[in-house]
């Protein structure tokens, strides 16, 4: 049994890793405290403070990336930790003088291609659900690469266990319960930065993680890239045909050098995000500024259309 747990990287992973120990811990008082806001001192404190009902306590600490440097933390947690008392790490990447003290230290990189989908059908299994490759494939797209919202759409899908819906209706259920990223990536991929600047306005009123929306649009560019490369190569790439179709309009329009400075460009304003110079949000609104200064006019009836600016 783990009482000295250390867990990071992807958020749904370590927290599944998180449930699994506290299942094997057996009945326990749970209490929360967050890493960025309690010292070392305090949190031995609040490990050594008995329950008030003398049940077995189990202490999370989240937001703990603060305290992955602290060896002398660590060593205590595992040398002198009282019975009956377990205490469990979670954060971005732990990995470091703490995580080298515990019991299990873990850090889930986060799932990509197969491994995603895998985790995907593991997660219907779980709900009770059947694993249909269109529905894997659908989920997977509609979280775009973000496991804590495939595990709620997942859940989405489990309220109808039992039920009856046409295929056709089935992507209806994803991203019900606010508005989409698609008419977001539409309009960037499409250069119309007005367009582009109101849909985001809107996510961001909806209160969607612009970090979350920062990724999603590098995922899109790289797409478009990817379908533009697989067909200077003869290939097909990879989606649904109707996805397909769409990314290749977009791409085509761009050409492959401007889709390489936009990838380009996406990666400087990282490194600034990275660097707490710029706020996601900022970055977002950077990019779409940017990258519509230079987008290439739709071609007029009767004339030749532009050639893409490099």
């Amino acid at each position: 049994m783990v009482r000295f747990g250390v867990y990071s990287g992807d958020p749904l992973c370590a927290e599944r890793r998180l449930r699994e120990r506290l299942v094997a811990l057996g009945p326990a008082h749970k209490h929360v405290v967050f890493g960025d806001e309690v010292t070392p001192a305090q949190l031995l404190l609040e490990l050594q403070t008995p329950d008030l009902f003398e049940e077995r306590k189990a202490v999370v600490v989240r937001r703990a990336d603060p305290l992955r440097g602290e060896r002398e933390l660590g060593q205590i947690l595992r040398t002198h930790l009282s019975p009956g008392v377990a205490v469990f790490f979670l954060g971005e990447d732990l990995r470091g003088p703490l995580a080298e003290s515990a019991e299990e230290a873990r850090h889930f990189p986060r799932p990509m291609g197969q491994e995603l989908r895998e985790l995907c059908e593991t997660l219907l299994r779980e709900a009770g659900l059947a694993a249909h490759p269109f529905v894997v494939g659908m989920l997977v797209e509609a979280a775009g690469g973000d496991t804590l919202r495939l595990a709620q759409e997942v859940e989405k899908f489990a309220v109808w266990k039992g039920g009856k819906l046409r295929r056709a209706r089935l992507p209806e259920l994803c991203f019900f319960a606010q508005p989409q990223p698609y008419e977001f990536l539409d309009a960037v991929g499409h250069g119309k930065s007005l367009e582009a600047l109101a849909a985001l306005g809107r996510l961001l009123r909806a209160r969607w993680n612009p970090q979350v929306l920062f990724h999603f649009l590098v995922g899109h560019m790289r797409a478009l890239l990817f379908a533009l490369s697989a067909e200077a190569q003869g290939e097909k790439a990879k989606g649904p045909e109707w996805l397909v179709r769409r990314r290749l309009s977009q791409a085509r329009r761009h050409g492959e050098a401007r889709l390489i400075g936009a990838l380009q460009l996406l990666q400087e304003l990282e490194v600034q995000i990275k660097l707490g110079a710029l706020a996601p949000e900022d970055a977002l609104h950077l990019f779409i500024l940017r990258w519509g200064e230079a987008s290439p006019a739709p071609a007029r009836p009767g004339r030749c259309a532009p050639e893409a600016a490099s």
